[in-house]
Protein backbone atom coordinates (compact mmCIF):
# COMPACT_ATOMS: atom_id res chain seq x y z
CA UNK A 1 0.00 0.00 0.00
CA UNK A 2 2.79 2.44 0.92
CA UNK A 3 4.64 1.73 -2.36
CA UNK A 4 1.44 2.33 -4.39
CA UNK A 5 0.77 5.65 -2.63
CA UNK A 6 4.40 6.68 -3.11
CA UNK A 7 4.21 5.96 -6.85
CA UNK A 8 0.94 7.90 -7.20
CA UNK A 9 2.45 10.91 -5.38
CA UNK A 10 5.60 10.67 -7.51
CA UNK A 11 3.58 10.64 -10.74
CA UNK A 12 1.49 13.64 -9.66
CA UNK A 13 4.64 15.52 -8.62
CA UNK A 14 6.38 14.62 -11.89
CA UNK A 15 3.41 15.91 -13.90
CA UNK A 16 3.42 19.19 -11.98
CA UNK A 17 7.13 19.62 -12.75
CA UNK A 18 6.46 19.12 -16.45
CA UNK A 19 3.73 21.73 -16.66
CA UNK A 20 5.31 24.25 -14.33
CA UNK A 21 8.44 24.75 -16.43
CA UNK A 22 8.02 27.30 -19.20
CA UNK A 23 9.77 26.81 -22.49
CA UNK A 24 11.29 29.12 -25.06
CA UNK A 25 9.25 29.83 -28.17
CA UNK A 26 10.13 27.67 -31.19
CA UNK A 27 9.81 30.74 -33.48
CA UNK A 28 10.99 34.33 -33.25
CA UNK A 29 7.62 35.77 -34.30
CA UNK A 30 4.36 36.23 -32.33
CA UNK A 31 2.50 32.91 -32.16
CA UNK A 32 -0.68 32.94 -34.25
CA UNK A 33 -2.35 29.55 -34.63
CA UNK A 34 -3.98 27.83 -37.57
CA UNK A 35 -4.58 24.69 -35.50
CA UNK A 36 -5.08 24.00 -31.81
CA UNK A 37 -4.34 20.99 -29.64
CA UNK A 38 -6.88 18.16 -29.74
CA UNK A 39 -9.11 19.61 -32.44
CA UNK A 40 -10.93 17.15 -34.68
CA UNK A 41 -9.18 16.50 -37.99
CA UNK A 42 -10.30 14.15 -40.77
CA UNK A 43 -8.25 11.19 -39.53
CA UNK A 44 -7.07 12.08 -36.02
CA UNK A 45 -7.21 14.40 -33.05
CA UNK A 46 -4.61 17.11 -33.61
CA UNK A 47 -1.61 16.22 -31.47
CA UNK A 48 0.04 19.65 -31.38
CA UNK A 49 -0.43 23.25 -32.46
CA UNK A 50 0.01 24.67 -35.94
CA UNK A 51 1.84 27.99 -35.86
CA UNK A 52 1.38 30.38 -38.77
CA UNK A 53 4.56 31.53 -40.51
CA UNK A 54 3.08 34.52 -42.36
CA UNK A 55 2.55 32.41 -45.49
CA UNK A 56 6.30 32.00 -45.90
CA UNK A 57 8.85 29.25 -45.57
CA UNK A 58 12.33 29.52 -44.12
CA UNK A 59 11.71 31.03 -40.67
CA UNK A 60 14.21 29.94 -38.02
CA UNK A 61 12.96 27.11 -35.82
CA UNK A 62 14.66 26.77 -32.43
CA UNK A 63 14.83 24.20 -29.66
CA UNK A 64 12.53 25.08 -26.77
CA UNK A 65 14.89 23.62 -24.11
CA UNK A 66 18.23 21.89 -23.72
CA UNK A 67 18.10 18.37 -25.12
CA UNK A 68 19.25 15.93 -27.74
CA UNK A 69 17.72 14.53 -30.95
CA UNK A 70 16.16 11.08 -30.54
CA UNK A 71 14.38 10.75 -33.90
CA UNK A 72 14.77 12.32 -37.33
CA UNK A 73 12.36 11.51 -40.11
CA UNK A 74 12.14 12.55 -43.76
CA UNK A 75 8.89 11.51 -45.42
CA UNK A 76 7.02 12.53 -48.58
CA UNK A 77 3.79 12.50 -46.55
CA UNK A 78 2.96 12.80 -42.86
CA UNK A 79 5.21 15.22 -41.00
CA UNK A 80 7.59 15.67 -43.95
CA UNK A 81 10.93 16.67 -42.46
CA UNK A 82 10.67 16.40 -38.68
CA UNK A 83 12.89 16.40 -35.59
CA UNK A 84 12.16 14.92 -32.14
CA UNK A 85 14.22 16.33 -29.23
CA UNK A 86 14.21 14.73 -25.78
CA UNK A 87 14.66 17.01 -22.77
CA UNK A 88 15.94 16.15 -19.25
CA UNK A 89 12.65 17.09 -17.53
CA UNK A 90 10.71 14.23 -19.15
CA UNK A 91 9.24 15.86 -22.25
CA UNK A 92 9.99 15.46 -25.95
CA UNK A 93 9.42 18.31 -28.40
CA UNK A 94 8.58 17.77 -32.08
CA UNK A 95 9.07 20.17 -35.00
CA UNK A 96 7.41 19.10 -38.26
CA UNK A 97 6.91 20.10 -41.93
CA UNK A 98 10.38 21.71 -41.96
CA UNK A 99 11.79 23.01 -45.22
CA UNK A 100 15.36 22.29 -44.16
CA UNK A 101 17.32 21.19 -41.09
CA UNK A 102 20.08 23.20 -39.41
CA UNK A 103 23.57 22.60 -40.85
CA UNK A 104 24.47 20.06 -38.15
CA UNK A 105 21.33 17.98 -38.67
CA UNK A 106 21.32 18.50 -42.44
CA UNK A 107 24.81 17.04 -42.80
CA UNK A 108 23.82 14.09 -40.60
CA UNK A 109 20.67 13.44 -42.66
CA UNK A 110 22.36 13.85 -46.06
CA UNK A 111 24.98 11.30 -45.06
CA UNK A 112 22.25 8.80 -44.20
CA UNK A 113 20.31 9.49 -47.39
CA UNK A 114 23.37 8.86 -49.56
CA UNK A 115 24.25 5.75 -47.55
CA UNK A 116 20.76 4.32 -48.01
CA UNK A 117 20.29 5.86 -51.49
CA UNK A 118 16.87 7.07 -50.41
CA UNK A 119 15.18 10.44 -49.90
CA UNK A 120 12.85 8.98 -47.25
CA UNK A 121 14.74 7.97 -44.10
CA UNK A 122 14.26 7.71 -40.37
CA UNK A 123 17.00 7.48 -37.79
CA UNK A 124 17.32 7.30 -34.01
CA UNK A 125 20.58 9.05 -33.02
CA UNK A 126 22.30 8.01 -29.82
CA UNK A 127 22.07 10.36 -26.85
CA UNK A 128 24.55 13.19 -27.33
CA UNK A 129 25.12 12.69 -31.08
CA UNK A 130 23.02 15.78 -31.84
CA UNK A 131 22.71 17.95 -28.72
CA UNK A 132 21.16 21.41 -28.55
CA UNK A 133 20.75 24.21 -26.03
CA UNK A 134 17.55 26.16 -25.56
CA UNK A 135 17.26 28.63 -28.44
CA UNK A 136 19.66 26.77 -30.75
CA UNK A 137 18.69 26.61 -34.41
CA UNK A 138 17.39 23.19 -35.45
CA UNK A 139 15.81 23.97 -38.81
CA UNK A 140 13.66 26.22 -40.96
CA UNK A 141 9.88 26.25 -41.24
CA UNK A 142 8.39 24.78 -44.37
CA UNK A 143 5.54 22.99 -46.07
CA UNK A 144 6.82 19.41 -46.46
CA UNK A 145 4.77 16.25 -45.98
CA UNK A 146 0.98 16.33 -45.69
CA UNK A 147 0.90 20.06 -45.02
CA UNK A 148 -1.64 22.23 -46.83
CA UNK A 149 0.33 25.45 -46.43
CA UNK A 150 3.49 26.88 -44.83
CA UNK A 151 3.45 26.52 -41.03
CA UNK A 152 5.24 24.89 -38.13
CA UNK A 153 3.56 21.89 -36.53
CA UNK A 154 4.83 21.86 -32.94
CA UNK A 155 4.23 19.15 -30.35
CA UNK A 156 5.17 18.30 -26.79
CA UNK A 157 4.95 14.69 -25.60
CA UNK A 158 5.45 12.88 -22.32
CA UNK A 159 8.71 10.99 -22.94
CA UNK A 160 7.59 8.05 -20.80
CA UNK A 161 4.21 7.37 -22.40
CA UNK A 162 4.57 9.18 -25.76
CA UNK A 163 1.21 10.84 -25.01
CA UNK A 164 0.85 14.30 -26.62
CA UNK A 165 0.51 17.18 -24.14
CA UNK A 166 -1.05 20.56 -24.81
CA UNK A 167 1.93 22.79 -25.78
CA UNK A 168 0.18 25.96 -24.57
CA UNK A 169 0.41 24.64 -20.99
CA UNK A 170 4.17 25.19 -21.13
CA UNK A 171 3.94 28.97 -21.10
CA UNK A 172 3.79 29.74 -24.82
CA UNK A 173 2.22 33.14 -25.33
CA UNK A 174 -0.80 33.11 -27.66
CA UNK A 175 -2.93 36.25 -27.51
CA UNK A 176 -6.60 35.27 -27.36
CA UNK A 177 -9.45 37.42 -26.11
CA UNK A 178 -12.09 36.03 -28.49
CA UNK A 179 -14.95 33.82 -27.27
CA UNK A 180 -15.77 30.59 -29.14
CA UNK A 181 -18.60 30.67 -31.70
CA UNK A 182 -21.53 28.22 -31.86
CA UNK A 183 -22.83 27.77 -35.40
CA UNK A 184 -25.60 25.24 -34.87
CA UNK A 185 -27.14 22.71 -32.50
CA UNK A 186 -28.73 19.31 -33.26
CA UNK A 187 -31.00 16.82 -31.49
CA UNK A 188 -30.48 13.05 -31.80
CA UNK A 189 -32.39 9.93 -30.91
CA UNK A 190 -29.77 7.58 -29.37
CA UNK A 191 -30.07 3.79 -29.10
CA UNK A 192 -28.40 1.59 -26.50
CA UNK A 193 -26.22 -0.16 -29.12
CA UNK A 194 -24.65 3.15 -30.14
CA UNK A 195 -26.78 3.82 -33.21
CA UNK A 196 -28.24 7.30 -33.48
CA UNK A 197 -30.69 9.18 -35.65
CA UNK A 198 -30.66 12.92 -36.36
CA UNK A 199 -34.06 14.25 -35.39
CA UNK A 200 -33.67 17.90 -36.29
CA UNK A 201 -31.64 21.05 -36.12
CA UNK A 202 -32.43 23.18 -33.07
CA UNK A 203 -32.91 26.89 -33.57
CA UNK A 204 -30.54 29.00 -31.46
CA UNK A 205 -30.50 32.72 -30.74
CA UNK A 206 -27.42 34.75 -29.90
CA UNK A 207 -28.03 36.96 -26.86
CA UNK A 208 -24.60 38.58 -26.81
CA UNK A 209 -20.98 37.60 -27.26
CA UNK A 210 -20.56 34.31 -25.48
CA UNK A 211 -24.24 33.71 -24.74
CA UNK A 212 -26.89 31.78 -26.71
CA UNK A 213 -30.31 30.36 -25.98
CA UNK A 214 -31.93 27.44 -27.79
CA UNK A 215 -35.60 27.26 -28.69
CA UNK A 216 -37.55 24.87 -26.41
CA UNK A 217 -36.87 21.24 -27.32
CA UNK A 218 -40.08 19.20 -27.28
CA UNK A 219 -39.31 15.51 -27.44
CA UNK A 220 -39.09 12.49 -25.19
CA UNK A 221 -36.96 9.38 -25.00
CA UNK A 222 -33.22 8.71 -24.92
CA UNK A 223 -31.61 11.77 -26.53
CA UNK A 224 -28.25 13.31 -27.36
CA UNK A 225 -26.95 16.67 -28.53
CA UNK A 226 -24.59 17.56 -31.38
CA UNK A 227 -22.86 20.88 -31.86
CA UNK A 228 -21.02 22.70 -34.64
CA UNK A 229 -18.61 25.32 -33.30
CA UNK A 230 -15.22 26.94 -33.78
CA UNK A 231 -12.75 29.13 -31.95
CA UNK A 232 -10.14 31.54 -33.17
CA UNK A 233 -7.40 33.68 -31.69
CA UNK A 234 -6.54 37.35 -32.15
CA UNK A 235 -4.88 38.33 -35.46
CA UNK A 236 -6.02 35.19 -37.29
CA UNK A 237 -9.20 34.09 -39.02
CA UNK A 238 -8.45 30.37 -38.81
CA UNK A 239 -11.33 28.38 -37.37
CA UNK A 240 -9.84 26.15 -34.69
CA UNK A 241 -10.94 23.69 -32.03
CA UNK A 242 -11.68 24.46 -28.40
CA UNK A 243 -10.07 23.49 -25.09
CA UNK A 244 -13.00 22.23 -23.01
CA UNK A 245 -16.67 21.28 -23.19
CA UNK A 246 -19.08 20.78 -20.30
CA UNK A 247 -22.69 19.67 -20.94
CA UNK A 248 -25.09 19.66 -17.99
CA UNK A 249 -28.69 18.50 -17.54
CA UNK A 250 -30.46 19.72 -14.39
CA UNK A 251 -27.09 20.80 -12.98
CA UNK A 252 -25.59 17.32 -13.49
CA UNK A 253 -22.64 16.99 -15.89
CA UNK A 254 -23.35 14.32 -18.52
CA UNK A 255 -20.42 15.00 -20.88
CA UNK A 256 -17.18 16.92 -20.38
CA UNK A 257 -13.51 17.03 -21.25
CA UNK A 258 -10.41 19.21 -21.24
CA UNK A 259 -7.72 18.99 -23.89
CA UNK A 260 -4.68 18.83 -21.59
CA UNK A 261 -3.34 15.58 -23.00
CA UNK A 262 -4.47 12.84 -25.35
CA UNK A 263 -3.35 9.38 -26.42
CA UNK A 264 -2.28 8.42 -29.93
CA UNK A 265 -4.81 5.59 -29.62
CA UNK A 266 -7.71 8.07 -29.43
CA UNK A 267 -7.75 8.49 -33.21
CA UNK A 268 -9.21 4.99 -33.64
CA UNK A 269 -12.51 6.33 -32.31
CA UNK A 270 -12.48 9.77 -33.92
CA UNK A 271 -15.29 8.91 -36.36
CA UNK A 272 -17.51 7.86 -33.45
CA UNK A 273 -17.36 11.33 -31.91
CA UNK A 274 -18.83 13.05 -34.98
CA UNK A 275 -22.03 12.66 -36.96
CA UNK A 276 -20.25 10.56 -39.58
CA UNK A 277 -23.06 10.66 -42.14
CA UNK A 278 -23.35 14.46 -42.06
CA UNK A 279 -19.57 14.80 -42.12
CA UNK A 280 -19.18 12.60 -45.18
CA UNK A 281 -22.23 13.69 -47.19
CA UNK A 282 -22.52 17.37 -46.32
CA UNK A 283 -19.06 18.26 -44.97
CA UNK A 284 -20.83 19.45 -41.84
CA UNK A 285 -18.60 18.56 -38.89
CA UNK A 286 -21.01 18.05 -36.03
CA UNK A 287 -19.38 16.92 -32.81
CA UNK A 288 -21.59 14.64 -30.77
CA UNK A 289 -21.80 15.34 -27.06
CA UNK A 290 -22.39 11.66 -26.41
CA UNK A 291 -20.12 8.66 -26.87
CA UNK A 292 -20.50 5.22 -28.43
CA UNK A 293 -20.39 2.28 -25.97
CA UNK A 294 -17.45 0.78 -27.91
CA UNK A 295 -15.37 3.97 -27.86
CA UNK A 296 -12.54 4.81 -25.48
CA UNK A 297 -11.07 8.29 -25.16
CA UNK A 298 -8.26 9.24 -22.84
CA UNK A 299 -9.47 12.84 -22.51
CA UNK A 300 -13.20 12.35 -21.86
CA UNK A 301 -14.36 12.01 -18.26
CA UNK A 302 -16.47 8.88 -17.97
CA UNK A 303 -20.06 9.21 -16.81
CA UNK A 304 -22.83 6.67 -16.43
CA UNK A 305 -24.82 8.32 -19.24
CA UNK A 306 -21.93 8.81 -21.69
CA UNK A 307 -23.59 12.06 -22.72
CA UNK A 308 -27.07 10.68 -23.39
CA UNK A 309 -30.07 11.65 -21.28
CA UNK A 310 -33.67 10.53 -21.01
CA UNK A 311 -36.56 12.96 -21.25
CA UNK A 312 -39.77 11.53 -19.78
CA UNK A 313 -43.23 12.37 -21.04
CA UNK A 314 -44.72 15.49 -19.48
CA UNK A 315 -41.48 16.28 -17.63
CA UNK A 316 -39.37 19.45 -18.00
CA UNK A 317 -35.58 19.71 -17.90
CA UNK A 318 -33.00 22.47 -18.18
CA UNK A 319 -29.49 22.24 -19.55
CA UNK A 320 -26.50 24.25 -20.57
CA UNK A 321 -23.37 23.73 -22.67
CA UNK A 322 -20.17 25.61 -21.85
CA UNK A 323 -17.27 25.65 -24.28
CA UNK A 324 -13.96 27.36 -23.50
CA UNK A 325 -10.65 28.08 -25.17
CA UNK A 326 -7.38 27.70 -23.30
CA UNK A 327 -7.29 31.38 -22.28
CA UNK A 328 -10.61 30.99 -20.47
CA UNK A 329 -12.87 32.73 -22.97
CA UNK A 330 -16.25 31.05 -22.46
CA UNK A 331 -19.40 30.63 -24.51
CA UNK A 332 -22.61 29.24 -23.03
CA UNK A 333 -25.81 27.99 -24.62
CA UNK A 334 -28.89 27.39 -22.48
CA UNK A 335 -31.41 24.66 -23.28
CA UNK A 336 -34.85 23.59 -22.07
CA UNK A 337 -36.53 20.22 -22.71
CA UNK A 338 -40.18 19.25 -22.49
CA UNK A 339 -41.20 15.58 -22.69
CA UNK A 340 -43.82 15.18 -25.40
CA UNK A 341 -45.21 11.89 -26.75
CA UNK A 342 -44.10 11.52 -30.37
CA UNK A 343 -44.69 8.90 -33.01
CA UNK A 344 -41.87 6.36 -32.91
CA UNK A 345 -39.35 6.20 -35.72
CA UNK A 346 -39.91 3.65 -38.45
CA UNK A 347 -38.00 0.43 -38.05
CA UNK A 348 -34.83 0.06 -40.07
CA UNK A 349 -35.09 -2.40 -42.97
CA UNK A 350 -33.60 -5.76 -42.14
CA UNK A 351 -32.31 -6.35 -45.70
CA UNK A 352 -28.55 -6.87 -45.56
CA UNK A 353 -28.46 -5.86 -41.92
CA UNK A 354 -24.86 -6.33 -40.77
CA UNK A 355 -24.74 -7.24 -37.09
CA UNK A 356 -21.26 -6.77 -35.58
CA UNK A 357 -21.66 -10.00 -33.59
CA UNK A 358 -21.51 -12.13 -36.74
CA UNK A 359 -19.45 -12.70 -39.89
CA UNK A 360 -21.02 -12.18 -43.31
CA UNK A 361 -20.04 -13.30 -46.82
CA UNK A 362 -21.79 -11.93 -49.89
CA UNK A 363 -21.30 -13.47 -53.35
CA UNK A 364 -22.35 -11.20 -56.20
CA UNK A 365 -21.57 -12.69 -59.62
CA UNK A 366 -17.82 -13.11 -59.30
CA UNK A 367 -17.29 -10.57 -56.53
CA UNK A 368 -17.30 -11.59 -52.89
CA UNK A 369 -17.37 -9.31 -49.86
CA UNK A 370 -16.37 -10.58 -46.42
CA UNK A 371 -17.43 -8.72 -43.30
CA UNK A 372 -15.62 -10.10 -40.22
CA UNK A 373 -17.03 -9.84 -36.73
CA UNK A 374 -17.09 -6.26 -35.47
CA UNK A 375 -16.79 -4.85 -39.00
CA UNK A 376 -18.96 -2.00 -37.73
CA UNK A 377 -19.44 -0.60 -34.27
CA UNK A 378 -23.17 -1.36 -34.36
CA UNK A 379 -25.75 -2.90 -36.70
CA UNK A 380 -25.96 -1.16 -40.10
CA UNK A 381 -28.21 -1.67 -43.09
CA UNK A 382 -26.38 -1.97 -46.40
CA UNK A 383 -27.65 -2.34 -49.95
CA UNK A 384 -24.81 -4.18 -51.70
CA UNK A 385 -24.85 -4.35 -55.50
CA UNK A 386 -22.59 -5.49 -58.34
CA UNK A 387 -23.48 -3.83 -61.63
CA UNK A 388 -21.32 -3.64 -64.75
CA UNK A 389 -18.33 -5.07 -62.86
CA UNK A 390 -18.59 -2.33 -60.23
CA UNK A 391 -19.16 -3.31 -56.61
CA UNK A 392 -21.28 -0.78 -54.75
CA UNK A 393 -21.22 -1.04 -50.95
CA UNK A 394 -23.31 2.11 -50.57
CA UNK A 395 -22.35 5.58 -49.46
CA UNK A 396 -19.50 5.87 -46.98
CA UNK A 397 -21.71 6.93 -44.08
CA UNK A 398 -20.83 4.23 -41.53
CA UNK A 399 -17.41 4.12 -39.85
CA UNK A 400 -15.74 0.70 -40.19
CA UNK A 401 -14.00 -0.90 -37.23
CA UNK A 402 -12.44 -4.05 -38.77
CA UNK A 403 -11.30 -4.10 -42.42
CA UNK A 404 -13.70 -5.50 -45.02
CA UNK A 405 -12.25 -7.90 -47.61
CA UNK A 406 -13.21 -7.55 -51.29
CA UNK A 407 -12.39 -10.31 -53.80
CA UNK A 408 -12.76 -10.04 -57.57
CA UNK A 409 -12.62 -13.25 -59.59
CA UNK A 410 -10.49 -12.37 -62.63
CA UNK A 411 -10.45 -14.70 -65.65
CA UNK A 412 -8.61 -13.13 -68.57
CA UNK A 413 -6.25 -14.16 -71.36
CA UNK A 414 -4.89 -10.60 -71.52
CA UNK A 415 -1.42 -10.86 -69.97
CA UNK A 416 -1.07 -7.06 -69.89
CA UNK A 417 -4.27 -6.70 -67.87
CA UNK A 418 -3.17 -9.45 -65.48
CA UNK A 419 0.15 -7.64 -64.95
CA UNK A 420 -1.02 -4.02 -64.88
CA UNK A 421 -4.55 -4.40 -63.54
CA UNK A 422 -5.69 -3.66 -59.98
CA UNK A 423 -8.75 -3.07 -57.83
CA UNK A 424 -9.63 0.61 -57.66
CA UNK A 425 -11.92 2.68 -55.46
CA UNK A 426 -14.01 5.17 -57.41
CA UNK A 427 -14.00 8.74 -56.10
CA UNK A 428 -17.01 11.04 -56.23
CA UNK A 429 -16.20 11.85 -59.85
CA UNK A 430 -16.15 8.12 -60.71
CA UNK A 431 -12.39 8.28 -61.29
CA UNK A 432 -10.34 5.25 -60.14
CA UNK A 433 -8.01 5.48 -57.15
CA UNK A 434 -5.22 2.90 -57.04
CA UNK A 435 -5.35 0.28 -54.26
CA UNK A 436 -2.57 -2.15 -53.51
CA UNK A 437 -4.00 -5.43 -54.76
CA UNK A 438 -3.04 -8.96 -53.76
CA UNK A 439 -3.23 -11.38 -56.71
CA UNK A 440 -3.52 -15.12 -56.08
CA UNK A 441 -4.44 -17.37 -59.03
CA UNK A 442 -7.67 -15.88 -60.39
CA UNK A 443 -8.57 -13.97 -57.22
CA UNK A 444 -7.64 -10.30 -56.66
CA UNK A 445 -8.06 -9.00 -53.11
CA UNK A 446 -8.04 -5.71 -51.23
CA UNK A 447 -8.97 -4.81 -47.68
CA UNK A 448 -10.71 -1.53 -47.00
CA UNK A 449 -12.07 0.58 -44.16
CA UNK A 450 -14.37 2.64 -46.39
CA UNK A 451 -17.68 1.94 -48.06
CA UNK A 452 -18.22 3.14 -51.62
CA UNK A 453 -17.69 1.80 -55.14
CA UNK A 454 -14.94 -0.59 -56.24
CA UNK A 455 -14.02 -1.84 -59.69
CA UNK A 456 -11.18 -3.27 -61.80
CA UNK A 457 -8.83 -0.83 -63.53
CA UNK A 458 -5.59 -0.91 -65.49
CA UNK A 459 -2.60 1.42 -65.65
CA UNK A 460 -0.30 1.02 -68.66
CA UNK A 461 0.94 4.61 -68.90
CA UNK A 462 4.45 5.34 -67.65
CA UNK A 463 5.28 8.39 -65.54
CA UNK A 464 6.66 11.51 -67.21
CA UNK A 465 9.65 13.75 -66.43
CA UNK A 466 10.13 17.33 -67.62
CA UNK A 467 12.96 19.77 -66.74
CA UNK A 468 11.81 23.09 -65.26
CA UNK A 469 14.88 25.32 -64.84
CA UNK A 470 17.28 24.03 -67.50
CA UNK A 471 17.42 22.63 -71.02
CA UNK A 472 19.37 19.92 -72.77
CA UNK A 473 23.04 20.82 -73.47
CA UNK A 474 22.77 23.95 -71.30
CA UNK A 475 25.60 25.36 -69.16
CA UNK A 476 24.13 25.54 -65.64
CA UNK A 477 26.95 27.29 -63.77
CA UNK A 478 24.57 29.79 -62.16
CA UNK A 479 22.11 27.21 -60.89
CA UNK A 480 22.10 25.91 -57.29
CA UNK A 481 19.54 23.23 -58.07
CA UNK A 482 18.25 21.10 -60.89
CA UNK A 483 14.46 21.10 -60.75
CA UNK A 484 12.13 18.82 -62.72
CA UNK A 485 8.43 18.02 -62.92
CA UNK A 486 7.49 14.36 -62.33
CA UNK A 487 3.94 13.15 -62.97
CA UNK A 488 1.97 9.94 -62.98
CA UNK A 489 -1.61 9.87 -64.22
CA UNK A 490 -3.08 7.10 -62.07
CA UNK A 491 -1.39 4.76 -59.62
CA UNK A 492 1.20 7.21 -58.25
CA UNK A 493 4.97 7.32 -57.90
CA UNK A 494 6.72 4.41 -56.20
CA UNK A 495 10.39 5.33 -56.65
CA UNK A 496 12.70 7.91 -58.20
CA UNK A 497 16.35 7.03 -58.85
CA UNK A 498 18.72 9.66 -60.21
CA UNK A 499 22.36 9.64 -61.23
CA UNK A 500 24.99 11.93 -62.75
CA UNK A 501 27.64 10.19 -64.80
CA UNK A 502 26.48 6.90 -63.29
CA UNK A 503 26.81 8.07 -59.64
CA UNK A 504 23.65 8.03 -57.51
CA UNK A 505 22.36 11.46 -56.50
CA UNK A 506 19.65 12.56 -54.08
CA UNK A 507 16.45 14.05 -55.46
CA UNK A 508 14.10 15.66 -52.97
CA UNK A 509 10.52 14.80 -53.94
CA UNK A 510 7.64 17.21 -53.28
CA UNK A 511 4.42 15.37 -54.28
CA UNK A 512 2.18 18.40 -53.65
CA UNK A 513 3.57 20.17 -56.73
CA UNK A 514 5.00 17.07 -58.47
CA UNK A 515 8.57 18.35 -58.40
CA UNK A 516 11.97 16.85 -57.67
CA UNK A 517 15.15 18.83 -57.07
CA UNK A 518 18.87 18.08 -56.80
CA UNK A 519 21.26 20.31 -54.82
CA UNK A 520 24.62 20.80 -56.60
CA UNK A 521 26.33 21.22 -53.20
CA UNK A 522 25.74 17.53 -52.47
CA UNK A 523 28.51 16.34 -54.80
CA UNK A 524 31.49 17.47 -56.81
CA UNK A 525 32.11 16.35 -60.39
CA UNK A 526 34.79 17.20 -63.00
CA UNK A 527 34.10 20.30 -65.06
CA UNK A 528 32.39 19.87 -68.38
CA UNK A 529 29.77 17.54 -69.82
CA UNK A 530 27.50 15.52 -67.53
CA UNK A 531 24.90 12.82 -68.18
CA UNK A 532 21.78 13.06 -66.02
CA UNK A 533 19.63 9.94 -65.79
CA UNK A 534 16.37 9.60 -63.83
CA UNK A 535 14.30 6.42 -63.61
CA UNK A 536 10.75 6.80 -62.30
CA UNK A 537 8.58 3.80 -61.44
CA UNK A 538 4.87 3.98 -60.60
CA UNK A 539 3.03 1.77 -58.10
CA UNK A 540 1.93 -0.74 -60.74
CA UNK A 541 5.46 -1.09 -62.15
CA UNK A 542 5.43 1.16 -65.23
CA UNK A 543 8.89 2.70 -65.75
CA UNK A 544 10.21 5.77 -67.49
CA UNK A 545 13.89 6.59 -68.03
CA UNK A 546 14.72 10.23 -68.63
CA UNK A 547 18.20 11.10 -69.87
CA UNK A 548 19.74 14.41 -70.81
CA UNK A 549 23.07 16.23 -70.95
CA UNK A 550 24.11 19.44 -69.20
CA UNK A 551 27.39 21.27 -68.75
CA UNK A 552 28.79 22.74 -65.54
CA UNK A 553 31.97 24.01 -63.93
CA UNK A 554 32.38 22.96 -60.28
Amino acid sequence: MYRKQFLEITIIFFSSIIYSQNVASPLEIPLNLSGTFGELRNTHFHTGIDIKTKGKQGLKVKSIKDGYVVWIKVNKGGYGKSVYIKHPDGITSIYAHLKKFSNKIEAYVKNLQYQKKSYEIQNFPSAGDLSFKAGDLIGYSGNTGSSTGPHLHFEVRDSRTNNPLNPIKFGLDVIDTIKPIINSLYLYKVYTDGNYHLLRKIEIKKINKGSYIASPIKHSGRLGIGINYYDRQNKTYSKNGIYSIDFNINNQSVFNYKMDKISLDDKKYLKLLVDYKNWYLKKNKIQKLFTHPESKYSFINNSSSNGTFTVLDNKSYSGNINIKDYNGNKTEIKLTFEGVIKNSLQNISKKNLINPDYEYNFDLNGVTVKFPKKSFYNAVNLEIKNKNDTLDLGKNIHPINESVEINFKVISNDSLFIKKGFIAKLNKYENPIFLKTKKTDNIWTVKTTELGKYTLAIDTISPSVKPLNFKKDQWVNNLKFLKLKVRDDLSGIRSIEGSINGRWILFEHEPKNNTISYNFLDNSFPNGKHLLAIEVVDLIGNKYLYETVFFKKY
